[in-house]
Formats: structure tokens, sequence, C-alpha cells
């Protein structure tokens, strides 16, 4: 009995995306390692572009053989082109690959900063004044992200990841650039408490303290301080819809 078509263009597909699995019938091997490349190395180009610093690293051979068994074994979940480096990124997290123990960090990262680029939202409104009951939240155009491996250094890395974490805020300013700067474990802590959610300051502290088991007056004098300097850079904005009403308002620096 002969393949129905639907049979013939999934063998055709399954083979383009892994030669080791049989081919159709009928079809000159050649031309179906033609198209294979050609679909390939689409991708690869989309992912290189994307991800330029992840290739770099990698060297063409590795970098190659990440791509050709992502095509093979992964059903891509978006069909938007922007969003395929995401979707590389989480496999790698995931892939039996040997790759270095950075590679899957570096992608996340370069996706974040591509995010960042095409991200349609504007920088908010600054903040005239805030206490603690203003509900204040991470801005859209930032990300507190946190790593093992220094991700932002373009300098060389040693083989084994270094002792203390790399805590980063990566934003985009008004001029549409991207600004990366390391974060201290208290900051990174406490944008984590905000998140893109928002809740008020006296909240963020307090979860701060519960979660470091530590006295809510220390959480305080290490935390509070840095409020200002947030709200001041756009890290921090008031959430839409949450400022309370008939609540004295103390000015941001």
């Amino acid at each position: 009995m002969a393949d129905t078509l639907a049979t013939l263009q999934q063998r055709w597909a399954d083979h383009v995306r892994d030669p080791s699995r049989p081919a159709p019938a009928g079809i000159e091997p050649r031309r179906l390692a033609v198209y294979r490349r050609l679909c390939i190395d689409s991708l690869d180009s989309l992912l290189t572009g994307s991800l330029p610093r992840l290739h770099a690293r990698l060297g063409p051979q590795a970098w190659r053989h990440a791509v050709e068994r992502y095509y093979a074994v992964h059903a891509c979940r978006t069909p938007l082109f922007p969003r395929i480096a995401a979707e590389f990124a989480a496999w790698l997290g995931e892939a039996p690959l040997a790759l270095p123990a950075w590679a899957a960090e570096l992608a996340h990262f370069e996706c974040q900063q591509l995010a960042l680029r095409i991200a349609e939202e504007s920088p908010p409104a600054a903040i005239a004044a805030f206490d603690d009951h203003t509900v204040l939240a991470v801005a859209p155009l930032v990300r507190v992200l946190g790593y093992r491996w220094p991700v932002h250094d373009d300098g060389g890395w040693a083989d084994t990841a270094p002792e203390a974490p790399t805590l980063l805020l990566l934003q985009r300013d008004a001029h549409h650039a991207l600004q990366a700067q390391a974060l201290t474990v208290p900051a990174y802590t406490l944008l984590l408490a905000f998140g893109p959610a928002g809740t008020t300051l006296a909240r963020a502290l307090e979860q701060v303290a519960d979660e470091h088991g530590q006295a809510r007056a220390s959480i305080d004098a290490l935390c509070r301080p840095l409020i200002p300097a947030l709200v001041a850079a756009g890290v921090l904005y008031a959430a839409p819809g949450h400022r309370p009403s008939g609540t004295p308002m103390r000015p941001a620096p």
C-alpha cells in the first residue's frame, strides 16, 4: 500500500531534521542533503545573530554540533523568530551535550539582552515621591539576574565557576542602550522581593528579613538606603493603579 501524502511529508521532515532516520523513497539523497543544509544553515544564522558571544566562545565545531542536535530533537514551540534563541537557551540547560558549564547561562543572558532590545515598552515615568505604602515594582525594561558564571564579562573565564555568584542588573535606558551592572546581595534580594508585580517597601523588607532569618531592623538598616537610588535610576517604579491616596509621601532624592 502506498504511503499517504502526510506519511511522506513526515518521513521527509524527520530525515531532514535527523539524517539517521529513514528517507522517503524516490528522492535523490543529494537533494535531501542540500535541503537539510539550507534548513540548518538558516537556523544557525538566526541563532548566531541572537547569541554572538556564545557562538564565539564555543567555537565553530561545538556550536554547529549543538545547533544540529537542537534541530534534530527539539520541536520548537514558538513561531516568532526573536524567541527561538530563548528556546535554544532553555534546551541547552537540559540537553546532554558536552558543552562548557557556562554555555546555558551565557545563552540565557544574551537572550535577556535581546528581549530588552526589542521590547516595545518605554521607561516608566519618574516617581515624584514614595513611602512605605507605595507599591513599587521592578520596571519593565529591567532584568534582575543571577548566575554562577560572569556572563557579562568579555574576558577570559576560569575552568571552574567563581565562589561568589554573579548578580546583575540589566537595564535598557531612555536612549535604547543596555547597561549591565553588578548587584550586591542585599540589592539583588530586595529587587527579587519587589519583582515585576510589585509590593510595598514594608512588605518587601519583611520578606527579605523572613527569607534570611534576620531581624527586620537589621534588614531595614541594610536595604532601605538602597531604595532612593533604585527609584531615581528607574529600576523601581510605582506600579500602575497601586499608589494609595491620602498617604503622606516622601520625595525621592
